[in-house]
C-alpha cells in the first residue's frame, strides 16, 4: 500500500511537471526578474524648474531595459503621470511584442531543432530624455527609445512633450505657431529640409520616397505633435517610416528664429 502511495505521488510529481512545462512553452519564458522602477532621485534645480528622475531597469536572459523618466514639482500631476505612463506603456508593449515574436520562432521551429529556452541574447529596450530649455516658463523635452523585440532590425521611437508651468498646460504646435497659415508655411520648409537631408546622406529621390516626404511633412497637426523649442530656435521630430523609409530612422529638423521670421513665422514662445 505505501509502495502504491509512493507511486501514485511520484506519477502526480511527473503530471505537474509536464503541465508547468507546457505552460513554459506555450505562454513563454515567465519573468522571474519584473522591472524594477527606482525611488525618484532626490528634487534638484535645473534652471527653471524642480525636478527629480525616476529610473527603470530590468536584467536578465530575456530583456535588457534600461529606462528613466523625468518627474516635475511644479507641473500638474497629470502631467508627470502622462510622462510615467507613456514609459510604463512604451515597456509593456515591447516586452509584449519581444513575447510574441519568441513564441512565434519556437513554434515555426524546423522539425528536429531543439526549442529554445531563452534568446541567443536579450531583448534591449533604451529609453533616454533630452531638454531642450530649461527656464521658469516652460518644459521641453523629447524622449528617445530604441527597442529590438526580434526580426531584422530594431526600431527607433520619438515622443516630445511641452509645457506651460505658469498656466499647468501643456503646448502643442498650433499654440507655439498660432495659425494654419503658419502652419502651411512650416510645411513647406520642413518638406524642402527632409528632402536635402535624404539627398546629402545619399537616399536618391523617386516617386514613392517623394510621396513620404509629402505625406509625412503635410500641415496636419499630427505630422507636428513632436516637436521641441528654445527661446531662439525650434526642433522638429519625423519618426521613423513618417516622412522617409525606416532606413532614415528619426528625421531631426533644426529652424532657428530668425529662418522662421524670414518666411513669416513668428511665435511669442521664442522669444
Amino acid at each position: 500500500m505505501e509502495n502504491k502511495n509512493i507511486f501514485i505521488l511520484a506519477s502526480a510529481v511527473v503530471a505537474l511537471a509536464g503541465l508547468a512545462a507546457f505552460l513554459y512553452w506555450q505562454n513563454g519564458r515567465p519573468e522571474t526578474v519584473p522591472v524594477h522602477i527606482e525611488q525618484p532621485s532626490s528634487t534638484v534645480q535645473t534652471g527653471g524648474e524642480r525636478m527629480s528622475v525616476v529610473p527603470a531597469s530590468q536584467s536578465d536572459n530575456f530583456y535588457s531595459i534600461q529606462a528613466e523618466y523625468p518627474q516635475f514639482e511644479d507641473a500638474d500631476p497629470a502631467f508627470n503621470q502622462k510622462i510615467a505612463d507613456l514609459v510604463k506603456g512604451q515597456i509593456e508593449n515591447f516586452k509584449k511584442e519581444a513575447k510574441e515574436n519568441f513564441n512565434a520562432r519556437n513554434a515555426t521551429m524546423p522539425k528536429g531543432e531543439p526549442v529554445l529556452q531563452e534568446p541567443e541574447q536579450p531583448f534591449d529596450f533604451i529609453a533616454t530624455w533630452t531638454q531642450d530649455q530649461s527656464s521658469p516658463g516652460y518644459l521641453s523635452f523629447v524622449f528617445d527609445i530604441y527597442y529590438f523585440s526580434g526580426g531584422a532590425h530594431g526600431i527607433d521611437q520619438i515622443f516630445a512633450f511641452n509645457y506651460d508651468l505658469a498656466n499647468k498646460k501643456e503646448i502643442i504646435i498650433s499654440d507655439l505657431l498660432g495659425s494654419t497659415e503658419s502652419l502651411g508655411k512650416l510645411s513647406k520648409m520642413a518638406q524642402d529640409q527632409v528632402s536635402a537631408q535624404l539627398q546629402s546622406n545619399g537616399m536618391e529621390a523617386d516617386g514613392s520616397i517623394d510621396q513620404m516626404i509629402q505625406e509625412g511633412t503635410k500641415p496636419v497637426s499630427d505630422n507636428y505633435r513632436n516637436f521641441t523649442f528654445g527661446s531662439d530656435k525650434l526642433t522638429l521630430y519625423f519618426e521613423q517610416y513618417q516622412a522617409a523609409p525606416g532606413a532614415a530612422g528619426t528625421i531631426t529638423v533644426v529652424f532657428s528664429k530668425d529662418d522662421l521670421e524670414r518666411n513669416g513665422i513668428s511665435s511669442d514662445y521664442l522669444k
